[in-house]
């Protein structure tokens, strides 16, 4: 490890200066940049209404879902191919960092374009778990949970599916690395973590992005009365949903992944 670190070697003060300066700062730039607050728009509305007064209508459902099928399928039929055709990991192919080597370069697009599927399909996955918690007579909570979900869809949809797909494949390669000694080295873990770090904060600034969106909407169901049990209620009832839709997915992705790959 340390000699693939070059820990007997200097570290050049440019690198110093960009690793600890110049990246951090550009982040933090961009971060700010894009959730700088705004002032709202006043439309003389109350919140939920249109501008005649009568109720919105709900979002029209996203577009990408059946392209996110599509590419799913494409994805897990590519590494099948290439998993037969190149006779798995470590069969030669394109060279990964961090102890993975050969993998075949048919395996690594089916993976991408198994991950992409899963980015295209997850605003239209949350759309749909909107409208199957306002089935079938719907309460209060049950509605309120499921318009949020179906007016948010676009804005955690693609974060949620970036998320799955980073799961998915950190569940695959646990099955296909794994034994006394697991070919990964600390490159390969690191970035690793960094993009699963990632993934989880983009979640995260997408969700109170969402949260914040709908503060007035918040305050005058407050106003009128609603108890903050109930609005706790709808936001548990909107995680316990995409739990139960999101996480069988990503298990489901990542077990026909990695099932051509370990036999």
């Amino acid at each position: 490890a340390a000699r693939l670190l070059a820990a007997d070697k200097p570290l050049p003060l440019a690198a110093a200066l960009t690793l600890l300066a110049f990246v951090p700062l550009l982040a933090s730039g961009a971060s700010a940049l894009v959730l700088r607050p705004r002032p709202a728009k006043s439309t003389g509305t109350e919140p939920g209404t249109d501008r005649t007064g009568e109720p919105e209508a709900p979002a029209p459902a996203p577009s990408g879902l059946p392209w996110g099928v599509a590419l799913l399928a494409a994805g897990l039929a590519v590494e099948t191919y290439a998993s037969r055709s190149g006779g798995g990991i470590g069969s030669g192919g394109f060279p990964m960092p961090g102890g993975a080597d050969g993998s075949p370069a048919g395996v690594l697009a089916g993976w991408a374009l198994t991950a992409l599927g899963l980015v295209f399909a997850g605003p239209g996955l949350t759309h749909l778990c909107g409208r199957i918690l306002q089935a079938v007579r719907p309460g209060a909570v049950r509605l309120l949970a499921g318009r949020v979900l179906q007016e948010e869809a676009r804005r955690i949809g693609r974060p949620l599916g970036v998320l799955c797909a980073v799961a998915s494949g950190a569940y695959a390669s646990v099955v296909l690395y794994a034994g006394p000694s697991p070919a990964v080295g600390p490159l390969t873990a690191l970035g690793a973590l960094l993009v699963a770090g990632c993934a989880v904060l983009t979640l995260a600034t997408a969700a109170i992005e969402a949260r914040q969106s709908r503060s007035d909407t918040t305050a005058a169901l407050l106003r009128l009365g609603a108890p903050a049990t109930m609005l706790r209620g709808t936001a548990a009832l909107r995680a316990g949903a995409l739990a139960a839709v999101f996480g069988p997915l990503t298990w489901l992705v990542a077990e026909l992944a990695a099932l051509p790959l370990v036999r």
